[in-house]
């Protein structure tokens, strides 16, 4: 119990540290601030390989996902000399992040696919728009919302069932 506690903590420190770098132009030191948020956190846990596994798979599909739709204008990242098209590395860190909390933290959604649909769906969204709030981005347009919504209600619990399986 403790270890998921610790585990919801890094993922909220880190979440945090991430997004206020990209917003105040602190990038690389909140990148190697949540790095070693994720290094303790293999070095707290048993599920390391299992877990960087996850992480990979992570940053593929948030490379993927958030390269769709900044390559679509619809969310424009504070990240100013990043060469565009590609997601800055402090959103690929929060993939990271996310899939740290999969094994722990968040394993209750595990075997339980319309609360990780509904986490995701809601959950998703929420954490652009709160991120959008801190200036770390903008939402550029309502339709972006929707697909947050939808590509989270599929990713989330696709991520939780390969949490499962690695």
């Amino acid at each position: 119990m403790m270890k998921n506690i610790l585990n919801f903590a890094l993922f909220q420190l880190g979440w945090f540290t991430c997004i206020l770098g990209a917003a105040h132009n602190y990038v690389y030191l909140a990148l190697v601030f949540s790095a070693t948020l994720i290094l303790l956190h293999l070095k707290i846990t048993s599920c390391n390989i299992a877990d960087i596994k996850l992480f990979g798979l992570a940053v593929l599909i948030g490379a993927l996902f958030d390269g769709f739709l900044q390559f679509q204008q619809l969310i424009l990242y504070n990240n100013p000399g990043w060469p565009y098209p590609l997601p800055p590395l402090w959103i690929l860190c929060l993939w990271v992040i996310f899939a740290m909390t999969l094994n722990h933290s968040l394993k209750w959604m595990q075997g339980r696919l319309v609360l990780s649909v509904i986490f995701g769906l809601f959950g998703g969204p929420l954490a652009y728009i709160a991120g959008e709030k801190l200036g770390a981005i903008s939402v550029a347009s309502p339709i972006a919302l929707y697909l947050l919504a939808a590509g989270w209600a599929i990713i989330t619990p696709f991520l939780v069932r390969m949490a499962i399986r690695l």
